[in-house]
């Protein structure tokens, strides 16, 4: 592994390597199986931790980042062979779509449906291997519709250099962003994935939407890698709380009733005796005869026996 980029070989990451590593030892079980070899030879090899790779980490623009960045962009003049107007479109594609670069520079005329809003690219330049058709802000391609404008369709939109990181670079100096912030994190161009990502989340997109428009085989990558925190999101968040300092719902229907503070007359009765709580007035039945009064009092589990023995009942 390269120390100071944290790849494996010629770029290859160590979650990559893991993954030639697991699909050259399943060939081998299968040659063990079959009896064309008596053993594998890559038995014995396990994967590398893929959470210890070292590779640069990369970083999302803020939304109004990436809007100076395309404005001084499309003021700028040529660089890689590109105009600033080509670089914007292909930055703004990029990051609209989360196109990597080997797949924009395959893009054709042909690969746009303008009234579908969907770009298409071929298995033989996608990373699964598989078609994929992507959909396409109406702005977006409204905008590219007016670009390509004239070209047939079997050019190439874009005549995407290889030095795409350099070439952003220079674009980002120009704006006076940093290539690199001071946490290490770099804007390359596949950080222009990131971004994409990163929008998705912010926007409030579901995690399984977003993994199926990163085209991710597992969520955990959507969510994990390409997808950052943007800024005031933290903030925001914790002010969508709901307000611990509003009253309760009992409280609120009661101040609503005017009976906010009082006692709860039934419940006084029940628990210590009707007459027992002041405030509650005469409540006493007459025992006997002779004037003297004798107060009720709680018998059983909800009911208030009197002394007047023609009375036993409830309260109600």
């Amino acid at each position: 592994m390269d120390e100071k980029t944290g790849q494996v070989g010629q770029g290859i990451s160590i979650q990559t390597a893991n993954y030639y590593l697991q699909a050259t030892k399943q060939f081998c079980r299968f040659m063990v199986q079959d009896r064309r070899a008596l053993e594998s030879p890559l038995e014995h090899l396990s994967k590398m931790d893929s959470n210890a790779d070292a590779r640069r980490k990369r970083r999302a623009l803020e939304p109004d980042e990436i809007r100076r960045l395309l404005e001084v962009t499309l003021a700028a003049p040529e660089r890689f062979g590109l105009s600033g107007h080509q670089r914007t479109m292909l930055y703004r594609l990029a990051i609209e779509t989360g196109l990597r670069a080997s797949e924009l520079r395959s893009l054709t005329v042909s690969s746009f449906d303008f009234d579908e809003c969907t770009v298409t690219v071929q298995a033989a330049y996608t990373k699964n291997r598989k078609d994929c058709t992507l959909p396409l802000r109406v702005e977006m391609a409204a905008t590219l519709k007016t670009y390509v404008a004239g070209k047939l369709p079997h050019v190439n939109v874009f005549s995407v250099p290889q030095r795409t990181a350099e070439m952003l670079r220079s674009d980002l100096e120009a704006t006076g962003i940093d290539y690199q912030d001071e946490a290490g994190r770099y804007v390359d161009f596949h950080s222009l994935r990131h971004m994409r990502g990163s929008l998705l989340a912010a926007a409030g997109v579901h995690p399984k939407v977003a993994q199926s428009l990163m085209r991710h085989s597992d969520i955990r990558l959507t969510m994990e890698r390409y997808t950052h925190t943007l800024s005031g999101q933290e903030s925001q968040a914790v002010a969508d709380l709901p307000d611990l300092s509003l009253p309760s719902d009992q409280k609120q229907r009661a101040a609503a009733t005017g009976t906010d503070g009082k006692e709860d007359v039934f419940a006084t009765c029940l628990f210590n005796g009707c007459g027992q709580k002041e405030g509650l007035g005469e409540q006493s039945r007459t025992a006997t005869g002779n004037g003297d009064t004798k107060k009720a009092v709680l018998t059983g589990p909800g009911r208030i026996r009197t002394f007047d023995q023609w009375i036993m009942s409830p309260l109600l």
